[in-house]
Order: C-alpha cells, then sequence, then structure tokens
C-alpha cells in the first residue's frame, strides 16, 4: 500500500484546470458554460486544456492529446487544481500515456466522475494520490445550493464530508480505505496495473442505466477476481435507471443481487444517495482517505 498524498486545497481565486479526458465538450456545451460559470461564482478561475475544444468520434481528440493535456495541467505552476469536463467512455486510452512522475512531484486536487473513475484510479494506484470523486463541470450546474456550498468548503479546506444518513443492508463496523468510483470503470481495471489495491478498502459505487443483470454480472466479476474477499466494506451509491425496461420480469431488487454475491463474506454494506449519475446533492469522496464505518451507530466518518 503506497503512502497517500493529501492533495493541498484551494483558496479563493485558485486556478481549476479543466480537461476532456473522455467525450468531447461539444454534445453537452451548454451544460459546460453553466458548470464554468458555476465555479468562476463560487470565487474560482478557470483555464481551458488546449484540447478543450477537440473531437475525434466519441472522443474529445486523440489519447495523446487528452493525455496532454492531463500532464500539461499537473505540471502547470498556475493551475492548483483540475476539473474533469464531462464523462463519456475512452478515459482508459490515456492511461498508458500518463506521466505519474511528474503527478508525483505535483500532486493536486483531481476532480470527476463516471468514465474518469478510470483516471481517479489509475493515479491512486501509481502515485497514492487522494483523487476526488465527484461531480464535473457538466454536472455542477444541476447541483443544489446546499451541494454547491458543500462543494466549495471542501475544495477550500480539504474536508469531504460523508453522508450522515443511509440505509443499512448489512450491519458491521469496520474502518478502511474508501476506493471505489463508476461500477463498469472498475472492473474494466481488473488485472491490469492501473487496478488500485483493495486490501482492506470500503468499496464504493455507482452506475447508470444497468439492468439489475448487468449489475449482477458486474458485481460477480469483481468476485471472481478475489477483490470481493479483500474488501472490509461496502458503499453503495445512486443507481440511476438500473431497471430492465425490455424484460420487466427480470427486475430483481438489487440489495438482494448483492446480498446474494457478498453472502460468503462478513463485511458491512450500506447505500446512501449522495453521490452518482443525474443527482443534485452529490457529494464528493476522496480516494484513499481512512474512514470508519459503524452501522449499529450510524456513523460514517473520514478519520485520517
Amino acid at each position: 500500500m503506497k503512502n497517500i498524498i493529501l492533495p493541498k486545497h484551494l483558496q479563493y481565486g485558485s486556478t481549476i484546470g479543466v480537461i476532456a479526458p473522455s467525450r468531447p465538450i461539444y454534445t453537452r456545451i451548454n451544460e459546460f458554460e453553466a458548470g464554468l460559470d458555476v465555479l468562476k461564482n463560487l470565487g474560482f478561475k478557470t483555464k481551458l486544456a488546449k484540447n478543450i475544444n477537440s473531437k475525434d468520434f466519441y472522443s474529445a481528440g486523440t489519447p495523446e492529446e487528452r493525455a496532454d493535456d492531463l500532464n500539461s495541467m499537473f505540471a502547470d505552476p498556475e493551475v492548483e487544481a483540475i476539473i474533469c469536463a464531462t464523462g463519456g467512455i475512452t478515459a482508459n486510452q490515456i492511461l498508458e500515456l500518463i506521466d505519474y512522475d511528474l503527478i508525483l512531484e505535483n500532486p493536486k486536487l483531481l476532480i470527476g466522475y463516471s468514465d474518469n473513475t478510470n483516471l481517479l484510479l489509475s493515479i491512486y494506484a501509481k502515485t497514492g494520490l487522494a483523487t476526488i470523486y465527484g461531480p464535473d463541470v457538466c454536472e455542477i450546474s444541476n447541483q443544489s445550493d446546499e451541494a454547491l456550498a458543500i462543494f466549495k468548503n471542501s475544495l477550500l479546506t480539504g474536508d469531504f464530508p460523508l453522508p450522515t444518513r443511509f440505509e443499512v443492508i448489512k450491519e458491521g463496523k469496520v474502518s478502511g480505505r474508501l476506493v471505489g468510483g463508476y461500477l463498469p470503470a472498475i472492473d474494466g481495471l481488473l488485472a491490469s496495473e492501473f487496478a488500485p489495491d483493495f486490501e482492506n478498502s470500503i468499496l464504493f459505487w455507482e452506475t447508470v442505466n444497468d439492468s439489475p443483470a448487468k449489475i449482477d454480472f458486474l458485481l460477480n466479476q469483481f468476485k471472481l477476481s478475489g477483490n470481493l474477499a479483500k474488501i472490509s466494506g461496502m458503499i453503495i451509491g445512486h443507481l440511476e435507471n438500473c431497471v430492465d425496461q425490455k424484460y420487466p420480469q427480470d427486475n430483481k431488487p438489487i440489495k438482494d443481487i448483492v446480498l446474494e454475491v457478498s453472502k460468503n463474506y462478513d463485511f458491512p454494506i450500506i447505500q446512501v444517495d449522495s453521490f452518482g449519475h443525474e443527482i443534485k446533492n452529490f457529494k464528493c469522496l476522496a480516494l484513499g482517505r481512512e474512514v470508519v464505518l459503524a452501522t449499529k451507530s450510524m456513523h460514517l466518518e473520514i478519520i485520517s
């Protein structure tokens, strides 16, 4: 297990670099521009990556262009944090092109979610940097005033509070490092050099538009990799549109699926609705931070 590197928090007027490591932004340009305005209204400056407007079919430029934008932002002394523009499906194309030594020398807040789980986990795995699973630029403008206030305070203090309310699926009390993200992306890294160490971690995951059968498959894939036996706890986030429209009779309750997959393990499992796709109350999660989870006392807190 690498030593965890906590990035410096921001100040009013700090510059946040904006990159598009996955999909091009032109399909969400109104949301993108609205998100930039929100960041400015929160008191931050923004700096757009050189290739932010590039497009290569379903990607925001070539892998080399997108990787260069990421590396350049970490190298830029003016930039104090980096946020992803939007999600997509091709962030894994740039993992072999990231300069991890450069990141070690210039650790910064890196914020993203969904497909950009690939970046967050690989950088965490390779460097120990505590990356941030949080709303991207296109999602920022959809957040509630309360969520934005928490987001702003987190960037300014480095304190990323965890949910205080949750549903208990399986009882228990544990501690471990937060590791996770978008479930399909987590599974996509398994057996690669970019997968994090899940030993004694508290796995958090969410997904969108996946049927119960697909979630069953993804969780069993994680189990077959041997990693379900390594984790010490599980936090399930918001599951947006995770129903089978074509075969309604196949809509097995997802909680039942989770309990079935984890029946041979005694770690606690909870569900919250404060991270994931299409929500207005996204609370950031800091990968690598040590947390304690106690279901009996309804306690979930970062301890280091």
